[in-house]
């Protein structure tokens, strides 16, 4: 079976790709040089260079078939927003165990490489948010593809979160903080469900609220969620855990389901998530 989605056409052999890594990790670039080589000596056009230099990925890897990624979830998650949109699939290879994410070790690519030359693979489609808020005169905008959580920050005493859904208030939460995330987020750990991955729902998860529902809900993917922080404490907002900005009383974030999608290619069953999900369960 050659590179499809679900109902799609083939796609066909692999003839470009960019091999991505995390710059500091070594055994990240060592792989990264190895993978790329195997790549050449069969024929494939190869950029390699490191996973977080945004405006070379823009300028590098638009129009090629497939990007490797090489590093833990965070480097995979980065390259999720940075190619989001573009139709550009990522095969991650994760440096530790194979989770939701990455598709395989450095070990088992030697394995999977035939299948990879030939597009023996087909391609899973995720969603990501979009976050928009003020800051001062200008407006900020960033994507998510795990979530988009407004948390306390060094203060070890709760905030107020005030959540709208379609312009309706829901509910005030006191707690350490409320997430917004997609299912690719896997929130089990906050007390969130767990969702099929392609799911197009978002999740208002409170993180250890006080005296108030504690359960998570879904909403639509059609559904426009607003957090506004009350009290009289500053608060942080972190998107995928990776970027942290501010948060004043008072502020406002607006989180909707982006029209950009991201593309991971899966060399396994099309029900693996359900495996997975036991082993990582037991």
């Amino acid at each position: 079976m050659r590179a499809q989605e679900r109902g799609t056409t083939d796609i066909g052999s692999l003839e470009t790709a960019a091999v991505l890594f995390h710059p500091e990790r070594e055994r990240a670039v060592d792989a990264a040089g190895w993978i790329s080589q195997q790549l050449r000596e069969n024929g494939v056009d190869v950029y390699s260079g490191p996973a977080f230099d945004q405006p070379t990925i823009s300028r590098e890897v638009l129009g090629r078939q497939l990007v490797l990624g090489l590093g833990g979830d965070g480097t995979i998650l980065s390259l999720a927003r940075d190619t989001a949109g573009t139709g550009i699939p990522i095969l991650g290879i994760n440096l530790g165990r194979v989770g939701f994410l990455a598709e395989l070790t450095p070990e088992l690519v030697l394995e999977a490489l035939p299948r990879i030359l030939a597009g023996e693979y087909w391609i899973e489609t995720r969603i990501a948010v979009e976050a928009r808020w003020k800051e001062g005169n200008s407006e900020r905008v960033h994507l998510a593809v795990n979530e988009v959580a407004l948390a306390r920050g060094a203060s070890t005493r709760a905030i107020r979160v005030a959540v709208s859904i379609d312009r309706e208030h829901y509910l005030t939460h006191t707690a350490d903080g409320v997430i917004i995330s997609t299912a690719t987020a896997y929130s089990l750990a906050a007390g969130g469900p767990i969702i099929y991955p392609e799911s197009h729902d978002l999740l208002v998860t409170p993180v250890a609220p006080h005296l108030h529902i504690g359960r998570s809900m879904i909403v639509p993917g059609t559904s426009v969620v607003e957090l506004e922080l009350w009290g009289d404490r500053e608060a942080m907002l972190a998107i995928d855990g990776q970027t942290e900005c501010p948060f004043q009383i008072g502020d406002k974030v607006e989180i909707r389901r982006s029209a950009k999608r991201c593309r991971f290619v899966r060399l396994g069953p099309q029900n693996y998530f359900y495996a997975v999900l036991a082993d990582r369960l037991q």
